[in-house]
């Protein structure tokens, strides 16, 4: 399995612990890649046997139709952060082709995973991607997988360039099943509403729960730049399953990695991944 990271425009500085934990977790340098300018490459010494690729380095049509009709502007929000968090798809495309890479796990920047991404191999199906779903009509794609080009061109041959991401794959998922399919974020159970059940797809295939947003930002808050002070204990008003109705904690490894677990009506479920929505990682790898 390949990790991919991608940190284009401007430089976020959590990647590097990002990149910190991957490495805990035994993933090997040279299957992860991180996407960004020549200009940041400085900033990844530490971390000498990671793959750096310069987005300059990464031109072909796709991210040149992208750029010609993206419709989100570079300057209102963060220094293009809406265009950006689109364009990085463009991006991941071009790198799988020409390094001829397949079964590429995406993560974004602030959000560190706790078990080495091996374990999903065997448990995903290869002609789809997978990404968490919080809605029926909102997808998070904190955590995405993309098996190869042929599946990611077919997506991004759908893709709105005048919406963002969240809308795109979802609007994507609803009309062709066949190319994206669901990492569960909640244990499906039958007292679940249908819209609770749809975001709980797949969830008898990993046993495991994957974090969209929700959980990252009930446990560690939001982004000061949206609301500034302590937020933990947010409650995503959007994500149809509220994750303060249930008992969250941690346990530690016999490898000395601690993780998140979530109790759900007596059942012990792990969790994948978190979405570190402050920005804090370090308090949430130990």
């Amino acid at each position: 399995m390949n990790i991919v990271l991608v940190s284009a425009g401007t430089f976020q500085d959590y990647i590097l612990t990002n990149i910190k934990q991957l490495l805990r977790l035994n993933h090997s340098p040279e299957t992860i890649y991180v996407i960004t300018e020549y200009a940041f490459f400085g900033r990844f010494s530490e971390y000498s046997g990671i793959n750096l690729i310069a987005t300059e380095s990464l031109t072909d049509t796709y991210i040149d139709r992208y750029n010609e009709k993206a419709f989100l502007d570079l300057e209102w929000f963060r220094d293009g952060f809406w265009r950006l968090t689109s364009a990085r798809f463009f991006y991941i495309r071009a790198l799988m082709e020409q390094y001829n890479l397949h079964n590429v796990i995406h993560l974004e920047n602030d959000v560190p995973i706790y078990y080495n991404c091996n374990i999903l191999s065997g448990l995903l199906d290869e002609t789809k991607m997978y990404m968490p779903f919080d809605a029926y009509r909102r997808n998070i794609a904190s955590i995405v997988y993309i098996p190869n080009t042929i599946i990611l061109e077919r997506v991004l041959d759908n893709y709105n360039i005048q919406m963002n991401d969240m809308e795109n794959f979802a609007i994507i998922r609803q009309h062709s099943p066949e190319l994206i399919d669901s990492f569960p974020i909640f244990k499906g159970i039958e007292t679940l509403t249908d819209e609770q059940q749809y975001v709980c797809r797949n969830f008898d295939k990993f046993n495991i729960i994957f974090d969209g947003a929700a959980i990252g930002q009930y446990l560690g808050g939001i982004d000061p730049r949206n609301t500034p002070g302590d937020t933990t204990g947010f409650i995503n008003e959007t994500c149809v399953i509220k994750y303060n109705e249930y008992k969250i904690y941690w346990l530690t490894g016999d490898d000395a990695i601690s993780r998140p677990f979530i109790e759900i009506y007596g059942v012990e479920v792990p969790i994948f991944n978190l979405h570190i929505h402050s920005k804090n990682l370090d308090r949430f790898i130990y």
